[in-house]
């Protein structure tokens, strides 16, 4: 199946590249920690919205186009880290290696 052969992983490795960047300095402010969580959550979301439309359609559908998500995640990503009025390091490089990943890792992006 396309969804855990190729953005299942791709998700996981997200997520773990993120955590390592948030690590690079042996500590996770409380800005880092957030930043994390709201990613988790997205994942989440993205994930139960392609079970969704697998569920309803019956197959892989837009739902998997990355484009969305990443737009989604990174807007919310974005918005989180302004709360405080700026975006601090930490938060500046999680945000730059979720856009690195992307441009890297992106399974709609891969030719077969």
């Amino acid at each position: 199946m396309v969804y855990k052969e190729l953005f299942k992983p791709f998700l996981s490795s997200l997520f773990d590249a993120v955590m390592k960047q948030a690590m690079e300095d042996e500590i996770i402010s409380p800005e880092e920690s957030l930043l994390l969580s709201q990613i988790e959550v997205d994942i989440r979301a993205f994930e139960k919205e392609v079970a969704k439309c697998i569920e309803d359609e019956g197959g892989i559908t837009d739902a998997l186009k990355t484009d969305c998500f990443k737009d989604r995640l990174i807007a919310n990503v974005k918005q989180l880290a302004l709360e405080d009025g700026m975006i601090s390091k930490d938060e500046e490089a999680i945000l730059n290696k979720l856009e690195e990943h992307f441009q890297k890792e992106d399974p709609t992006k891969k030719s077969n």
